[in-house]
């Protein structure tokens, strides 16, 4: 009798995270695990009938109990320059429990080394590699969930406000990205070794507003502001410094179409996955009840 995977998933109660558990829930050919902070995020799962263990990346005596017996892990970070000193103690720990095998959700494929952000995420990407472990790294471009959920939050009402002017971006659904990680968890031996770039549908931000105008029948509109309100904006709301500048760096160089490839999309989805992934027209028509709700 063949024993199952234990595979614990970092950022379980996030977008990504809660669904990758999901996929590898409905997979059943592995043991899926959530790795919360606290006793409290863990009745959500448990109560679904999901095993929990408190792991929290800024609590270094967390982190051998919890990967105790793991084989495989996602490592999912937050967003703050304390990503570095957490995914070196995650994988320092990883190493020495005996996990095999690391996929890594890091940030885009685009060649340029202005936006720091995006080379702390390759150089979580090289300690990976030179500690030994079977990995997969995964690249993905802008979130769609970005305009519509929470985080960045742009849309306000039917007006969605960004700050990189004319410039066409790469996108991809979460969900997609969940189930990439899904497949690149559940099947190691396929995956391993590689760097696979996630983003499917290029459009600026003034196409989207007209897609979802198209589909809900109520006029959206995009306001192009200037970096560095959302600079000032993200300070006072208490954003990480560090980050929050790397993520300016990289609106002014959109602003200046200076990000080479920024629009670059990639053939790999249906490979992966085995269907097609979501374009905007798509997502809009699936979002369209909160889309209308908005307007």
């Amino acid at each position: 009798m063949t024993t199952q995977p234990n595979i614990l998933v970092l950022g379980a109660t996030g977008k990504v995270g809660s669904e990758a558990l999901r996929q590898l829930q409905l997979a059943g050919d592995s043991n899926p695990i959530a790795a919360v902070r606290s006793p409290e995020k863990a009745r959500a799962f448990q109560d679904q009938g999901i095993k929990t263990v408190i792991l929290d990346l800024d609590k270094p005596e967390t982190l051998e109990p919890a990967l105790e017996g793991i084989n495989r892990a996602l490592l999912l970070t937050g967003y703050t320059v304390d990503m570095l000193r957490q995914s070196k103690r995650f994988v320092d720990a990883a190493k020495t429990t005996g996990v095999q095998h690391i996929v890594h959700i890091g940030a885009s494929t685009a060649p340029t080394n202005e936006v720091a952000h995006w080379g702390w995420h390759q150089l979580v990407e090289a300690y990976i590699e030179k500690q030994g472990f079977s990995y997969t790294h995964l690249r993905p471009e802008a979130f769609m969930q970005n305009i519509t959920g929470p985080g960045y939050r742009w849309m306000d009402g039917t007006v969605i406000r960004h700050y990189v002017g004319n410039a066409r971006w790469s996108w991809i659904d979460c969900d997609d990205l969940a189930l990439v990680v899904a497949h690149a968890l559940r099947e190691p031996e396929k995956y391993a070794g590689q760097v696979i770039p996630l983003g499917y549908d290029a459009k600026t931000f003034d196409e989207i507003a007209d897609i979802f105008t198209q589909v809900t029948g109520q006029t959206f509109t995009a306001e192009a502001r200037p970096p560095e309100e959302f600079l000032e904006n993200s300070l006072a709301a208490g954003a990480d410094p560090a980050y929050i500048n790397c993520v300016y760096t990289q609106f002014k160089l959109n602003n200046e179409d200076a990000i080479p490839n920024a629009d670059a999309t990639f053939d790999n989805f249906e490979a992966i996955t085995g269907r097609k992934p979501m374009t905007w027209r798509e997502f809009a028509q699936q979002h369209h009840e909160q889309l209308v709700a908005e307007a």
